[in-house]
């Protein structure tokens, strides 16, 4: 069958043409990463009806809760995934809470992955749901007696300006955002490596990103087989409660178009999920990580 034939609503084009690349040995590895904790969670793939303050996200085993500043909302859709991978990966491969966005809105747009003219100020107003939003993950079922999570801000500052109708205006100075000092130790901490390329092909595909990324965390050093009812898959996944024959479907189609591309040996068989030990999903070697270095969590002048 054809790769086109196998693909889902993704830039079918680009991905074809990066499996021809890959084949030929011509593809150029660019090295993103991702917290662990939207690898194991799915944001809203839509915006929440009625603008609520908060959003929880349950799984078998963790909670997750995002509450959002007074004047925004829950981040949501692909634009706030691209966002949080970009801080991520200024996190870890800088090794600085302090995330720089650039001088234009241009100039931000490729930083995140998209063209020039492709995309509108929605992307800047993920950005801001996204940094101005509180974070806290909870195990499900803590040991008894034991009281456990992560409470965090996002960022403690920020200063942005970008004239999204008039992309190439230069501002005076760089726009920046200051991660909050615990939340960055921990995306520095717990970030998980992924193939840009393929990010980028999913680009315009939240659930195609959310379970690319689950993949890759759960591969990571993974030493023996996973198997658990596809099911508990879905609860993690950003699926907006659809019918699980839907979600099957089309979480099987993603899966032929990233094993085009990468060998991992997972399927979906019998109601249940199978995750064997794979290559990882960055094939090149990972650049050492250096300490941190964080900065006063007021705006640098």
């Amino acid at each position: 069958m054809m790769p086109e034939k196998q693909l889902p609503a993704i830039k079918r084009e680009k991905f074809v043409d990066l499996i021809v690349q890959k084949r030929f040995e011509e593809v150029k590895e660019e090295i993103g990463f991702s917290s662990n904790i939207f690898m194991v969670f799915g944001l809203p793939t839509h915006k929440l009806n009625g603008n609520p303050a908060y959003w929880t996200k349950r799984t078998s085993l963790c909670e997750l809760t995002i509450t959002r500043d007074e004047k925004y909302d829950i981040p949501y859709g692909c634009y706030a995934r691209m966002n949080q991978i970009f801080i991520d990966t200024e996190v870890r491969t800088k090794n600085t809470n302090v995330i720089y966005v650039g001088r234009t809105f241009n100039e931000y747009v490729k930083k995140i992955g998209y063209k020039e003219g492709y995309v509108n100020k929605a992307l800047l107003r993920q950005l801001i749901n996204y940094v101005t939003s509180v974070i806290k993950v909870e195990p499900k079922d803590p040991l008894s007696g034991r009281i456990i999570g992560i409470h965090s801000l996002v960022a403690r500052a920020w200063d942005i300006y970008f004239d999204v109708k008039n992309p190439e205006q230069l501002t005076f100075s760089k726009g920046q955002i200051i991660l909050d000092e615990d939340y960055a130790r921990y995306i520095h901490k717990h970030a998980v490596p992924l193939d840009m390329n393929v990010v980028h092909c999913f680009k315009r595909n939240p659930l195609a990103l959310d379970f690319y990324r689950f993949i890759a965390y759960r591969n990571n050093g993974l030493n023996k087989t996973i198997t658990f009812p596809d099911q508990l898959l879905f609860e993690q996944l950003g699926t907006e409660q659809q019918a699980d024959f839907v979600i099957r479907d089309r979480l099987k189609r993603i899966l032929k178009a990233i094993q085009m591309y990468w060998p991992v040996k997972a399927k979906f068989e019998d109601g249940y999920f199978e995750l064997q030990p794979s290559p990882p999903a960055v094939q090149r070697k990972i650049p050492s990580k250096k300490p941190i270095a964080i900065v006063d969590k007021s705006i640098e002048k």
